[in-house]
């Protein structure tokens, strides 16, 4: 009887299909989410702002799945180019890097907006 093989709980496929899905239902869902929020909270002449919200938010979604992408060449293993990603520092470090300045770039952009949207609502209620 042949030991059995340790299996992955999740592929990466199904990881990678599962993001897909969510990206390309994120925009229209975060459309939908954006405007049944703004209907109940915001006045008749803001609604639009949570639409907008909503579809940013679904826009991050493309943003996760374009950088799990480019995360999952980078740790790629090339055996014709004797490159194996997972094994090399400059990777990570190079992943680390890349990922901490989209995240601030992401922050950086989610508050400034948050700003601008908290103003426009203030603006609004004056």
């Amino acid at each position: 009887m042949a030991p059995e093989l340790m299996r992955e709980i999740v592929a990466l496929e199904t990881f990678d299909r599962l993001l897909l899905a969510l990206a390309l239902a994120g925009v229209p869902v975060g459309l939908i989410a954006g405007w049944l929020w703004a209907r109940q909270r915001l006045p008749l002449q803001h609604r639009r702002l949570g639409v907008l919200t909503g579809a940013l938010c679904g826009v991050l979604l493309w943003l996760l799945y374009g950088l799990w992408r480019f995360y999952l060449w980078r740790i790629r293993i090339d055996l014709d180019k004797d490159f194996v990603g997972l094994h090399r520092v400059d990777v990570l470090v190079g992943n680390l890097v890349l990922f901490a300045l989209v995240g601030a770039f992401v922050g950086f952009v989610a508050r400034a907006y948050w700003q601008w949207l908290a103003k426009q609502l203030t603006m609004s209620k004056e």
